[in-house]
């Protein structure tokens, strides 16, 4: 086990859109990245880690237009209820987002830079450009048929064929569509600026060549990609929403960086975000990345190899040694297949897949991550089933792993006292054993170095049987009437796996082996560990253990795929209703359109509360002779008493179509303003009658 104290790491798992919660597959570049960040502080390592929200692109601008919202209202919104999430999973990166004043400026100074040194070009060229909405298309808003392989439904940007995957340009589609409006673009011409990735065509492949950390798919599609040439990419982008461009280059008013050549670079901010955060020091993060020594390890997905193979390396070889020194290219790209969920792709729309925050609500999170690293594409695509998800769980789990630990502690409190036993000659079983204990260590931290996870925790598991094997075949309950020395020795040394376990579950299940550590009553937690010390037994004899409990219990899938069906449900009603008490999606209407609507003025005649619907009242409303009384749901109930709505006039649309909101029916929606913690009702400055139309 080479030594790896004191080696400096940064951990730079690919940013997830903000766009929407992360399901299982999303997720899984997270967690690897977290286990093994928490792998390498165990081994003693300098680790820091680099990612957070994408924040910008088109994703989140179709977003938030679905959403009726401004992209910074869903970032925001997004981005928190994602923090809480990974907190729920575990998941212990420093995360912060790309819509932020300080990854601005630094992607801002640091394009100027490769303006600077001649790496930056504008050009005169031919885009789409959508008439129906006015606007210049770039990649992501465009949709068609992949000139390479002729897969439909190609992006702008890529083709997500697994076949080809290779990267695109709009303007490359066959029968591009617009994405906003489904309408077929014209092409219109632009100045947009270019960065030249085939300055630096020979460093990059010779960068390949060297590497030999990189996995084999990483490596073939990087060559390829090179043995066709790197072409200059597009720089800025017609965008209102996105990073400035006109602060790194002169003349590029109204543009924005391009959402990959600066979500890349978050990497590198977020580091120095960190180090101006938590350690008051602006140049911290150079100790990092202008250190050749420094490993950076990106954990992505196939689709994203390009981007961090070839377009994030070509982006720090354009600074040249601007900052002092050159910048370290990538130690490794670990890069997993694709995850589908019982054949199919992930799809929110179509209800296929599990989103983490669905995850957190059927199970504990450490029942996710050993089945998402015990799955892991590493090699080829994997398929989440609920019949492998039962029999990983009920059988590695709970029956070999979680059956082998309570046994011990339940043995050790009935036959010890509660107290660690003492040690005494060992017969030939019990050194195998304690050879058993002594090598797995090495087995595993061989299996993270290479990035192979799956066969890490399978070795951990594989440890667990051993050790079951051990345990049934020195039969301590049968041996205690003739030989307690015995007995004492077989526990101490089972005792002593546990320490072991504990140690090397924690990158991979962590609250399960503070459980374990907790209950061998130890002060120190297991992250706190060393592990290369897992394998050596050094628990002292006499310490009393505390009183344990089953670390695991089984699972039922269809008890978890009725439940699931519940929470999608439950999801759909509260979108529902939040758009219809925030008044729908936001856009530009006709005024022929605006005369649709029929708002009138009434007055709240009745009002109660909606059971187990905290934010929900139901009102009755007089809208007057013509139409009469209306039932209404509204969003009332934490900013007013139910008494003092009672005579309240107000504005109501009347034609919209009825809904049913937490099982009651609503005829209507009043119009209000709400700002923070506080709202205000839109009323007539002068008494009407009830009924009166407004124009």
């Amino acid at each position: 086990m080479d030594t790896l104290r004191n080696k400096k790491y940064v951990i730079c798992p690919a940013w997830p859109y903000v766009n929407a919660v992360p399901h299982l597959g999303t997720v899984l570049h997270l967690l690897g990245a977290d286990i093994y960040q928490r792998y390498l502080k165990l081994r003693g390592a300098d680790v820091i880690s680099a990612t957070g929200s994408d924040c910008h692109g088109t994703p989140i601008e179709v977003a938030a237009i679905n959403e009726g919202i401004s992209p910074q209202e869903l970032v925001d919104k997004n981005h928190s209820k994602i923090l809480t999430l990974l907190n729920k999973w575990n998941i212990n990166l420093n995360y912060t987002k790309t819509a932020n004043l300080f990854h601005y400026e630094w992607v801002q100074d640091f394009y100027h830079r490769c303006y600077e040194n001649g790496f930056i070009f504008a050009k005169e060229v031919e885009q789409l450009y959508c008439e129906h909405d006015n606007r210049f298309l770039p990649d992501r808003f465009v949709e068609g048929t992949c000139p390479h392989c002729g897969t439909s439904g190609a992006r702008g940007d890529q083709c997500d064929a697994p076949v080809c995957g290779k990267p695109l340009t709009p303007i490359e589609l066959i029968d591009p569509l617009c994405k906003i409006c489904g309408n077929p673009p014209i092409v219109k011409s632009t100045t947009q600026w270019y960065y030249d990735f085939s300055a630096f065509q020979e460093d990059l492949a010779a960068f390949i060549r060297q590497n030999t950390q990189l996995p084999e798919n990483a490596r073939k599609f990087s060559e390829n990609i090179l043995n066709e040439g790197l072409q200059a990419r597009t720089l800025t982008r017609d965008l209102a929403w996105g990073i400035p461009a006109n602060k790194s280059i002169p003349k590029a008013d109204g543009k924005s960086i391009y959402v990959w050549l600066e979500a890349v670079l978050g990497y590198v901010s977020a580091s120095a975000e960190l180090g101006v955060r938590e350690h008051n020091d602006p140049d911290f993060w150079k100790k990092y990345w202008l250190d050749q020594e420094t490993r950076t390890v990106f954990f992505i997905g196939k689709d994203n190899i390009f981007f961090h193979t070839l377009l994030f390396p070509g982006l720090l070889l354009g600074t040249k040694e601007s900052y002092g020194k050159p910048f370290v290219l990538p130690y490794n790209v670990s890069t997993t297949e694709f995850l589908n969920f019982e054949g199919k792709k992930f799809s929110k729309s179509q209800g296929v897949g599990i989103w983490i925050d669905d995850a957190v609500s059927l199970l504990p999170t450490d029942y996710w991550r050993y089945y998402l690293v015990a799955t892991r594409p590493e090699t080829k695509d994997t398929n989440f089933t609920w019949e492998e998800f039962e029999q990983r769980i009920n059988n590695d789990l709970n029956d070999v792993l979680g059956n082998y630990v309570h046994r011990i502690f339940v043995l050790v409190h009935k036959y010890c006292n509660s107290k660690i036993p003492e040690c005494h000659r060992l017969d030939d079983i019990d050194r195998e054993f304690v050879s058993a204990i002594h090598e797995i260590p090495e087995t595993v931290a061989d299996f993270f170095d290479r990035f192979e996870f799956k066969k890490a925790v399978s070795a951990i598991i594989d440890f667990s049987r051993v050790a079951n094997a051990y345990l049934s075949t020195k039969e301590p309950w049968k041996t205690v009437k003739i030989d307690f020395t015995s007995v004492e020795t077989t526990l101490y040394l089972c005792i002593q796996s546990l320490v072991t376990l504990g140690i090397l579950l924690s990158p991979v299940l962590p609250e399960t082996s503070e459980k374990i550590w907790d209950t061998l009553n130890q002060d120190e937690k297991t992250a706190e560990q060393d592990f290369e010390e897992s394998g050596r037994l050094k628990l002292q004899p006499g310490v009393r253990i505390k009183e344990s409990k089953p670390l695991f219990s089984k699972i039922d899938i269809e008890q978890l795929q009725t439940k699931l069906a519940e929470l999608r449900v439950t999801h759909k009603s509260d979108s529902k209703e939040e758009k219809q008490l925030s008044g729908g999606t936001q856009k530009i209407i006709t005024l022929k359109e605006f005369q649709k609507l029929d708002i009138r003025i009434g007055t709240i005649i009745a009002a109660e509360t909606i059971p187990k619907a905290k934010k929900l009242l139901k009102l009755k409303v007089d809208l007057g002779s013509e139409i009469g009384e209306r039932q209404l749901v509204a969003g009332l109930a934490t900013f007013r008493e139910v008494e003092e709505l009672i005579g309240q006039q107000l504005v109501v649309i009347v034609n919209l179509e009825p809904t049913t909101i937490r099982g009651v029916r609503s005829e209507g929606m009043l119009l209000a303003a709400v700002h923070e913690e506080k709202l205000g009702l839109l009323v007539s400055d002068k008494d009407v009658p009830n009924g009166t139309r407004i124009s």
